[in-house]
């Protein structure tokens, strides 16, 4: 088995816990980098409104910020503590990953995550480092 592989069941396996216990947190409060493409996935062509309502500011470089730090503002893809982009090639590289990061043989989990709290993802990375990978 390869690293992507075990990382990806990973995520898997916490997917009902994301849903029913935790309640999709992360996109109810987190922070994320989009770029134009994905910008326009995740407000699903809105986007002039969230950037009215200071949700998503356009930055410098061309790409832009959303903060989701309240819960009266969710990520707009989230619908009923699911998200309806889950399955899109747009959707973002930091959602696809999150809570468990692979980069340069390190292992990153995020520790605003239940999940990752609460040790569920124990068994795969005990895997992931008997490969070899480092925690960072």
């Amino acid at each position: 088995m390869n690293v992507n592989y075990i990382a990806s069941q990973a995520r898997k396996k916490i997917g009902k816990f994301c849903y029913e216990e935790c309640g999709a947190y992360c996109c109810r409060k987190g922070y994320l980098i989009l770029t134009p493409s994905q910008v326009e996935k995740v407000t699903q062509g809105r986007l002039n409104e969230y950037i009215d309502k200071g949700i998503i500011k356009k930055l410098d470089n061309g790409n832009y910020s959303m903060n989701m730090g309240t819960l009266d503002h969710p990520c707009p893809s989230l619908k009923d503590k699911i998200c309806t982009i889950h399955k899109s090639r747009l959707r973002p590289k930091a959602c696809r990953e999150f809570p468990l990061f692979i980069k340069d043989g390190e292992i990153i989990l995020s520790k605003r995550c239940l999940a990752v709290r609460l040790n569920l993802l124990y068994p795969y990375v005990k895997r992931l480092l008997m490969m070899g990978l480092k925690f960072r």
